[in-house]
């Protein structure tokens, strides 16, 4: 609203503009014109006598010089007919404003409509209809209306990434996995260096090419690892690739660090426990660690009362109850990716050699940092529990940050 309140605003001011002329006093005092012109003849014959004195110029030049000034004087103070002419033009158009006024809103905003952001202010309408909307018939015909003038929009500026990214997300939810990738190659174009996209790029060139690493899918692929090596998805399919080309401890590693960054319950985390079990097997080493090892499960979220920076670190850690406070296993979390489910096992260990297979009883601390610093700060808020029995069986708790650090 506050856009269109804006919008008239600057079609009034526009619209003064166009009156003005024709309203404002247009006739010049005759006056003040032979006193204009009468001024500019005695400037004429000052400089006049100013070259003769000086004998740039002789009598009978400065005599013809001086005739041929007051001749012009003399035209410009009787001719008044120009003014009168003038007003009488302005009359005559006067009929014009009516039609400039009309027109003026008319272009600008069939103009704003060509090159303007209305379509864009529309799809913004669209999608805040459907994140309100309770009713999902209605939802859902809200999602087709905002898709449908996504990608009308996407052909019109092509220039705009989000759209890009939105229509290759719609088509992986129907499974179109061609205009997924389309849709992902268009959006690298503007962005060639986003690790996100071209990771999200080679997973569904891999899927189109019946998971075959193809020399396209390698290509992107390898693209995408020298951009951003951490990557998950990546990781993933460097571990698969890996895997093929029977480099067990390759694969293992890959799918390792893959696992690390992933909700521990989520199914590409227990697919890549699974792949690295299988990896060792070939190996012929013993079963993962991560099968072995205790593992506590732990729900991680922030009390909604603190204010907090979705870039805020979040650190993790299962710390022996007695001896050395360095923790057994930590993992680090990005505070707006809470609330979270992790599971920290042997894999998670700081140290070599010291991790949780090593003690019985563990203390579980979950920390939000002030400052990016892994040891506690004044300031920082933080959730524990003390005196966690391990066993072979997965341990699970929550822990919800609520309580501020007062002193060290």
């Amino acid at each position: 609203m506050s856009f269109w309140l804006l919008t008239a605003g600057l079609l009034i001011l526009a619209i003064f503009f166009l009156i003005y002329p024709f309203v404002r006093k247009g006739q010049i005092d005759q006056g003040e014109v032979q006193v204009a012109n009468l001024q500019i003849f005695r400037d004429q014959q000052a400089q006049l006598d100013n070259q003769l004195d000086q004998k740039q110029i002789n009598q009978t030049q400065y005599e013809q010089l001086l005739t041929e000034s007051k001749q012009l004087l003399l035209s410009n103070t009787e001719n008044s007919e120009p003014q009168q002419s003038i007003q009488a033009d302005k009359k005559q158009a006067t009929w014009l404003l009516p039609a400039l006024i009309i027109l003026l809103p008319l272009f600008c905003l069939a103009v704003y409509h060509s090159i303007g952001a209305s379509a864009d202010q529309r799809i913004l309408g669209l999608i805040q209809q459907a994140s309100e909307s309770t009713d999902s018939a209605q939802a859902l015909e809200l999602q087709n209306q905002l898709y449908a003038a996504v990608e009308k929009r996407a052909e019109q500026r092509p220039e705009n990434i989000y759209y890009w990214i939105l229509l290759a997300k719609r088509a992986i939810h129907k499974n179109d996995l061609s205009s997924a990738a389309y849709n992902y190659s268009q959006a690298i174009k503007l962005s060639p260096d986003d690790g996100y996209l071209l990771a999200q790029y080679a997973e569904i060139l891999f899927m189109l090419a019946n998971s075959q690493f193809t020399q396209e899918v390698l290509s992107a692929l390898d693209k995408a690892f020298a951009i951003d090596s951490s990557n998950p998805t990546v990781l993933g399919l460097k571990g698969i690739q890996a895997f093929e080309a029977q480099q067990w401890q390759l694969a293992i590693t890959y799918w390792q660090e893959a696992q690390q960054q992933m909700d521990q319950t989520s199914a590409t985390a227990k697919a890549l426990v699974a792949g690295i079990t299988r990896a060792e097997k070939r190996l012929g080493t013993q079963p993962s660690e991560t099968a072995l090892s205790p593992q506590v499960e732990i729900r991680v979220s922030i009390d909604q009362s603190i204010v907090f920076n979705p870039e805020q670190s979040v650190f993790v850690a299962l710390v022996a109850t007695s001896g050395a406070p360095m923790p057994l296993a930590a993992r680090k979390l990005r505070a707006g990716d809470l609330p979270l489910s992790i599971t920290l096992s042997n894999t998670d260990a700081v140290m070599a050699d010291y991790n949780l297979s090593s003690v019985s009883q563990v203390k579980a601390v979950a920390r939000l940092s002030q400052t990016g610093l892994a040891t506690p700060q004044v300031g920082d808020w933080e959730d524990s529990i003390s005196a966690i029995n391990l066993s072979a069986e997965k341990q699970s708790l929550s822990l919800q940050i609520s309580k501020q650090i007062k002193s060290n």
